[in-house]
């Protein structure tokens, strides 16, 4: 199924995108020039079959020096924008320029770069022409912010506001910090929805909100689709530990060792490799953590206690207040251990601590 982050990614201009051809377009474009600028401007920007270079190795090629080949990509530039037909670039423009206000007028450099790639396909000679039609063409009618340590690179429209962009991670950021917790987008959204800034920002809808995060770097989200502040061990888990931790939490269910470790190779959280004699050791060593059966573990804070079998046993009866039929007994262990029956009734063989009335029902050996 669809993820809400897929679904609401899904632009509304589909019929502009039906006759959108970007590798097409770029053909027509370059047809501007000569063969020798043509090459040039694909090997420096890495256009259809080409690898992109870098001045010196365009310079080696051609037997001229670094200086040489930027002038000549500068005047090819220049030759493009004045001599191929503009219905080209405009249709390029229309198109982001409506995706983009659908999105708040603003959108990740990736985002932008797959919304117009819906329908054309998303492969890597359809992303380079993007990129340079946006870059080298449209950089007059849309404006490149780049990377900072609180934002990825985007786009944006002159017209577009960056202190609405701002202001609606901190809403959004203050609930999630309120929520105290990883949540969901499912969760998120009804939330920000009923906050007094959404109902006054008419412009705010769930699919901006949704790409306003998605260009921030405070927040981000796990591999379970579940979004958070980024220093959020439940969010980017950096020690084994934490991703020990989380895996169990998600997956809700006792884990093998081995299993815990491939679950996390897996979810790809870093490239980090989980060995599975390192998840045992971080297993064994912290007490949050309870051996339920052969190397099988779960998280103390669903109830499971630590201690061997006849512990187990010891507290059931100490609840229960009364005797206990094996069959009792053995129901009770096995919600709370992963065992064979047989360990269970091994367990009640000890003298010491359990005694049996005249009914063959097991009690607390009272202390003489």
């Amino acid at each position: 199924m669809e993820s809400i982050l897929d679904q609401v990614m899904t632009s509304k201009h589909m019929d502009n995108l039906k006759n959108f051809n970007p590798h097409q377009i770029l053909e027509k474009i370059l047809e501007a020039l000569a063969e020798r600028e043509q090459e040039i401007i694909r090997m420096r920007h890495g256009l259809a079959d080409y690898e992109k270079k870098t001045l010196e190795d365009i310079g080696r090629k051609y037997n001229v020096t670094r200086e040489r080949v930027r002038q000549i990509e500068n005047s090819s530039l220049k030759k493009i924008t004045k001599n191929f037909d503009q219905t080209y670039l405009k249709q390029v423009e229309d198109i982001a320029n409506g995706i983009l206000n659908e999105h708040g007028g603003m959108m990740s450099e990736e985002n932008l770069t797959r919304e117009l790639l819906v329908i054309p396909g998303d492969n890597s000679e359809n992303r380079a022409a993007i990129r340079f039609v946006l870059n080298q063409l449209l950089k007059h009618r849309f404006h490149y912010v780049k990377e900072t340590p609180k934002h990825y690179n985007f786009w944006k429209t002159p017209e577009a506001s960056t202190d609405f962009l701002l202001d609606t991670i901190n809403e959004v950021r203050k609930l999630i910090e309120e929520h105290d917790d990883a949540i969901s987008l499912e969760e998120l959204l009804p939330k920000i929805q009923g906050t007094e800034f959404y109902s006054q920002n008419d412009d705010l809808t769930d699919k901006v909100v949704i790409n306003f995060i998605d260009i921030t770097k405070k927040l981000e989200a796990n591999p379970y689709e579940e979004y958070g502040l980024v220093e959020w061990p439940s969010i980017r888990p950096k020690r084994m530990n934490d991703k020990i931790y989380l895996v169990l939490q998600k997956e809700m269910k006792p884990m093998h060792f081995t299993e815990i470790a491939n679950t996390i190779n897996k979810m790809n959280f870093d490239h980090r490799k989980a060995y599975p004699a390192t998840i045992h050791n971080e297993l064994i060593l912290d007490k949050k953590y309870v051996l339920i059966g052969r190397g099988i573990y779960a998280l103390k804070e669903w109830g499971y206690k630590p201690g061997v079998v006849s512990d187990v046993i010891e507290e059931i009866l100490e609840k229960a207040d009364r005797p206990l039929s094996k069959k009792e007994i053995i129901a009770e262990v096995l919600k709370k251990r992963l065992i064979k029956e047989t360990t269970i009734t091994l367990a009640l063989m000890n003298k010491d601590k359990f005694a049996r009335d005249e009914k063959g029902r097991y009690l607390l050996k009272k202390e003489e």
